[in-house]
């Protein structure tokens, strides 16, 4: 089995190590080469052979080194098959608000215990561990009582974290940049330090994206965990996207732009970046 602590530590040096190398590539690759990670949401990226081999060659062009791909049910050869060529780490991909309310999280923790049986049958060609993407705060639950839901949520999410570590996942948690903007500090430091191995920030809000992950990334230096930053690409006006929200509109070499100025202000070896979504991606390429 796995040991966790120690696919942290190497997700870490994973990073370090990539943000050491050249500038290199055209506007849609990263320039910087920092660890780049990609949201697929579409079964049929991993389950249809002719939308594995698009997924495929949308993240090559972009210089990505993750997908976070739904899985469930039968997966296409080639989707493995050039995870393994390219060198792209595959993370399984799920979550519903509603499971944050669980506080015995049976759904998370199917989700973890499938993705240990998927990487103990496929070793080293399979997934390298999960995200899961649960936001209570979308809930009726957290409008009539926001406190004992995040409570609930955080519940929840250690017990599906004791979970991963039994099984030897290595467990992303996907959360808003704004918890301890809407008074739950508290909570927010215990989900990066107790629930997980990494945090990934949809830090969707232009204006301001280094002063809105401070306290994100100041609990995730001192826990020596990984901070993933996400960059929405969706166009304005789907989900109420406003221009202060997406990318869409400023493309790829705003992202790059942005996540080098991240980089040079937090100096922390664990800090990369993501896409959302590759459908999105697609679209701001071809503009």
């Amino acid at each position: 089995m796995p040991d966790v602590r120690r696919l942290a530590l190497l997700s870490l040096l994973l990073c370090a190590a990539v943000l050491t190398g050249s500038a290199q590539g055209n506007s849609a690759q990263n320039p910087g080469r920092a660890v780049l990670g990609v949201f697929s949401w579409q079964r049929t990226n991993a389950s249809d052979e002719k939308a594995a081999r698009a997924l495929f060659e949308t993240l090559a062009e972009v210089g990505a080194g993750e997908v976070y791909q739904v899985l469930g049910g039968k997966t296409a050869p080639s989707f493995w098959e050039r995870a393994g060529e390219l060198r792209i780490a595959v993370y399984a991909l799920a979550g519903r608000p509603e499971w944050g309310l669980d506080t015995n999280a049976r759904q998370m923790i199917r989700q973890v215990d499938s993705t240990a049986k998927l990487m103990a049958q496929m070793g080293g060609d399979g997934p390298v561990g999960l995200m899961l993407d649960v936001e209570p705060y979308l809930t009726k639950a957290f409008r009539k009582d926001p406190e004992r839901t995040m409570e609930k949520y955080l519940t929840a999410m250690k017990k599906a974290y004791a979970r991963a570590r039994e099984k030897g996942v290595f467990l992303i948690l996907c959360i808003p940049h704004f918890y301890d903007a809407i008074g739950h500090a508290g909570v927010l430091d215990a989900l990066i330090r107790e629930a997980c191995d990494a945090v990934a920030v949809m830090n969707y809000q232009k204006e301001d994206e280094t002063g809105q992950i401070k306290t994100e990334m100041e609990a995730s230096r001192q826990a020596g965990k990984r901070l993933i930053h996400i960059y929405e690409l969706q166009r304005p006006g789907l989900h109420d996207l406003t221009e202060s929200n997406t990318y869409y509109t400023d493309g790829l070499p705003a992202v790059w732009e942005s996540s080098e100025k991240l980089r040079a202000f937090f100096d922390y070896a664990g800090l990369s970046f993501a896409l959302h979504d590759i459908t999105a991606l697609r679209e701001v390429i071809a503009r």
